[in-house]
């Protein structure tokens, strides 16, 4: 990986967070508090046995076509699953994939992003598997963009 160490180190000394070079996709998710993932392709990019024992939050927001999936449907069956819009996600997110296998309805749909937000549903509540699908919605996304601006704004 040529560069990743000089890159972690970069980004450890801007954010102040540590970053660390792994070697594959299953090193990364068995140390991961937060797995975020962002691909254009139709493969799922990690496994269930390979997740952080302790919990994990995955943001998924590369499925956003009927076309594409990233995380496997038994991941998303375990999971307090999360989405930014439920009809939407059964459509084009994750949850599509989980609904086509018949290991989760609508029904199982933990909340909508909004109300995690609101305070009206829990998220992450210790050793747990959470996957927060997000699929793209203008005025969620514009405000995600201005909360994560700010942030790293006072770093």
């Amino acid at each position: 990986f040529e560069g990743a160490e000089e890159f972690a180190k970069e980004m450890t000394e801007e954010l102040g967070v540590p970053f660390e070079v792994v070697s594959s996709a299953k090193e990364l998710c068995g140390k991961s508090d937060i797995i975020y993932t962002q691909t254009t392709g139709g493969a799922t990019v990690l496994e269930k046995d390979w997740l952080n024992p302790k919990g994990v939050t995955i943001i998924a927001s590369g499925s956003d076509q009927p076309s594409k999936n990233e995380i496997p449907a038994d991941v998303l069956a375990a999971s307090k699953y999360i989405s930014d819009l439920t009809k939407q996600t059964s459509k084009v997110g994750e949850l599509r994939s989980a609904l086509l296998a018949g290991v989760m309805t609508e029904d199982d749909v933990h909340a909508e992003l909004g109300e995690v937000v609101n305070g009206d549903k829990s998220g992450r509540e210790g050793n747990e598997i959470i996957v927060v699908d997000l699929t793209g919605t203008g005025a969620q996304d514009a405000a995600i963009g201005q909360v994560a601006w700010d942030k790293l704004s006072q770093l």
